[in-house]
């Protein structure tokens, strides 16, 4: 699109997001960029005879949509792979499974994602027996819903190079009675994902295509990587791809990608991290993975979990070596991006960057915790005067909230899980996610549960801990611009910034707020091109 070429949009409802939260009828653009905000009338003769215009029909018009956190790569490169969530029963993902083992005979590696244990019947997910009788000698991994552990079979045990008949002193290895039963956990989860085949170029190109248009779908035009190295895609090729892809002009998501913390350094030392980026692809900061998973039971809690007293997972990284990662990364003025859940993690990132700010002072870092799920008030204060700031992952009160009451945290823990509401009253900025392959991106259901914290089952969890309509649409937009480090160029709709627009057939503010999941997202426009949509045709 040539920077001459100027769209008007008229007859909408405009919700700028700015700072006085205007509201305008009619947006103008020039080329990739917004030139004027206000009336139909007052923008025609600024647009010029040539321009063309869109009629909005009333629908509402906001900023394109952020994504804070989630595995764009990971996501494309799984398209290959049977989904197996949602399921009722474990015979149904198995039999997903072995109906996908059947239909890719070429694939030397089955594998399944998604399966979420709890949530079936049985409430427990298959044997390393159960999976051998189904797959035999075909390595095989079924991947919990978290992505923190998984389910394997003999086969892929000899491949990760555990032996499947003896005990193992790597509690990452679950074993009973002597014998791995086939779960394992976090960085053994990560071992069995490393042995699928690498993905094809060519693959890895179609999946993140197909991976925009979901995110396109779900209203978005920016995401936030989960860390580039995670799950062993290879860096090179996905950089490679990405490239290709912003070559082509079929770019449709603004990427920030942090590195893993295996390929942060090199990153650095070949430079990648210091480059302002391309328009649709920035490298910048590290993602270091802290804890595991609340459902997954590896998630570092402090109180430990009321139906597994015998369980108490430690952090992933000692505080020796979250000290060095966090202070290296902020003395380079690079985000440090950390994934933590339970208490016991939160407070070992935020001792982390309490040091770092000591040792080498910044001003709104915009560092990022990922998930914050348990975070206390007085944890939230620290991380606040810190410039530590949460994305929260509040989904996990809808689809895990009854769960997380009856087996996971228990009643009091449940009612402030995911606090959005204290971060509103503490007067911090926060996000919200989907943590995508974990879950679908879901983005209205997200705004939805913030501001009603309804569970599945009907059940309000921490009422205190809802917020406005604003406050849910702002941690997709304004607040979530600044966790990308540019808030200059999006997250509002003000002349001078990028036309990265989301259409809805209604204002999330202006409805009755249980009615806000029923929002539908009509069109998406990325750096003033309709990419997907109702302004597409």
């Amino acid at each position: 699109m040539r920077c001459s070429e100027k769209v008007l949009y008229v007859n909408g409802n405009i919700v700028t997001m700015d700072a006085e939260d205007r509201h305008a009828e009619a947006v103008l653009t020039c080329g990739d960029r917004i030139e004027a905000v206000g009336t139909a009338a007052e923008l025609r003769p600024l647009a010029g005879p040539a321009h063309r215009e869109v009629d909005l029909q009333g629908k509402t018009l906001y900023p394109g949509f952020i994504d804070t956190h989630s595995h764009i790569e990971m996501y494309a490169a799984w398209v290959a792979y049977a989904y197996c969530g949602g399921t009722e029963t474990m015979q149904e993902a198995l039999d997903i499974l072995q109906h996908h083992a059947g239909a890719h005979p070429e694939q030397p590696v089955i594998m399944g994602y998604g399966y979420d244990d709890t949530a079936t019947r049985d409430g427990r997910g298959p044997t390393v027996a159960e999976l051998d009788a189904l797959f035999g000698d075909r390595p095989t991994v079924l991947v919990h819903i978290s992505i923190h552990a998984a389910y394997v079979n003999t086969a892929m045990f000899r491949l990760m190079g555990v032996d499947p008949d003896k005990p193992n002193d790597n509690v990452e290895v679950v074993c009973v009675d002597g014998r791995p039963t086939g779960l394992v956990t976090e960085n053994m989860a990560l071992r069995a994902l490393a042995q699928l085949p690498p993905v094809a170029a060519a693959d890895l190109k179609q999946g993140l295509l197909t991976a925009m248009q979901k995110y396109n779908e779900q209203g978005f035009t920016s995401t936030i990587g989960g860390g580039l190295g995670l799950g062993g895609i290879d860096n090179a090729m996905t950089l490679q791809v990405l490239g290709e892809l912003e070559r082509e002009g079929k770019m449709t998501v603004r990427c920030h990608l942090p590195f893993f913390t295996t390929g942060y350094r090199a990153a650095k030392a070949a430079g990648l991290l210091e480059s302002p980026g391309s328009p649709y692809v920035r490298l910048h900061g590290i993602k270091i993975v802290t804890d595991g998973s609340i459902q997954a039971f590896t998630a570092a809690m402090m109180g430990g979990y009321p139906t597994r007293p015998d369980v108490r997972p430690e952090c992933i990284v000692s505080q020796e070596d979250m000290d060095a990662f966090v202070y290296e990364a902020h003395a380079a003025g690079q985000q440090v991006v950390a994934h933590g859940n339970g208490d016991g993690a939160i407070e070992r990132v935020i001792l982390a960057v309490e040091k770092a700010q000591k040792r080498c002072p910044r001003s709104n870092p915009h560092h990022l915790l990922i998930h914050c799920q348990t975070a206390s008030d007085s944890q939230l204060e620290r991380m606040k005067a810190v410039g530590l700031e949460p994305s929260f992952f509040v989904l996990h009160v809808w689809n895990w909230g009854d769960r997380h009451k009856a087996i996971f945290l228990g009643p009091e823990r449940t009612a402030r899980i995911d606090p959005c509401g204290s971060a509103v009253r503490l007067g911090m900025p926060f996000s919200l996610h989907a943590d995508t392959p974990v879950l679908p991106q879901m983005t209205m259901q997200s705004i939805h549960t913030a501001v009603n914290r309804i569970s599945r089952n009907g059940e309000l969890l921490g009422p205190d801990q809802r917020v406005s309509p604003l406050e849910a649409m702002r941690a997709y937009t304004t607040y979530a611009a600044a966790m990308t480090l540019d808030e200059a160029n999006r997250g509002s709709i003000e002349p001078g910034k990028l036309a990265d627009f989301t259409l809805l057939d209604r204002d999330p503010r202006s409805v009755a707020p249980e009615t806000i999941k029923d929002t539908a997202i009509l069109s998406v426009v990325s750096g003033g091109r309709a990419v997907w949509g109702t302004l597409k045709a």
